[in-house]
């Protein structure tokens, strides 16, 4: 790893959203979140900015919980519906 690419990781690490994904990836490692969800909060927060808002942070993160609900919600849904099991 590059100096300035180290010092880059220790700065995103320092950040609430650095922080978050550090966590988040984590979580991952230990099989309680998703590759998928990871990335995209990934994507989401890379594109508000590192600086952005703990605010802003946190209403991407609302929208893939709500996401993930509107999700669990459809298989719900259709295992009721298809194999009578609630």
């Amino acid at each position: 790893m590059t100096k300035m690419a180290g010092r880059s990781a220790f700065i995103l690490r320092t950040t609430p959203g650095g922080q978050f994904l550090a966590e988040l990836g984590q979580e991952r490692r230990n099989g309680n979140v998703s590759p998928e969800v990871e990335q995209r909060l990934k994507l989401a927060f890379r594109g508000l900015g590192w600086d952005a808002s703990d605010a802003t942070l946190a209403a991407a993160i609302s929208a893939e919980i709500e996401r993930g609900e509107r999700d669990a919600a459809v298989l719900k849904k259709l295992r009721a519906d298809l194999f009578g099991v609630d």
